[in-house]
């Protein structure tokens, strides 16, 4: 099982995604998106951001959302498609992970 920060992260990004996917209209999405193939988008958030995956899930249309973030703050969002192409739909910067609570007896 996942440690509950990064289940925190991943439900986050997906939540994220959800919301971004619902409130924009295609038009606009298909105009913001960034997309092409996963290997490359991934090789480019490493090499230009030091952006690693931090999260994902699984999402309805036999896709997923993935999350990067890189240790200086900056994020991507990525759907990622069965035929692997991944389309950017969001990025940022000063992303902040939910601290860890702590666990066990005596707290």
């Amino acid at each position: 099982m996942l440690p509950r920060h990064i289940r925190r992260i991943r439900r986050t990004a997906i939540i994220a995604a959800a919301g971004f996917i619902l409130i924009t209209p295609a038009v606009a999405r298909a105009q913001f998106a960034m997309c092409g193939d996963r290997a490359q988008i991934i090789d480019q958030l490493k090499t230009k951001y030091n952006e690693t995956r931090q999260a994902v899930g699984l999402i309805s249309n036999n896709g997923a959302a993935e999350l990067y973030v890189s240790e200086k703050g900056t994020w991507t969002m990525l759907i990622t498609l069965e035929n692997g192409k991944s389309c950017i739909i969001a990025a940022g910067h000063s992303w902040d992970s939910a601290p860890t609570l702590a666990q066990g007896t005596g707290i």
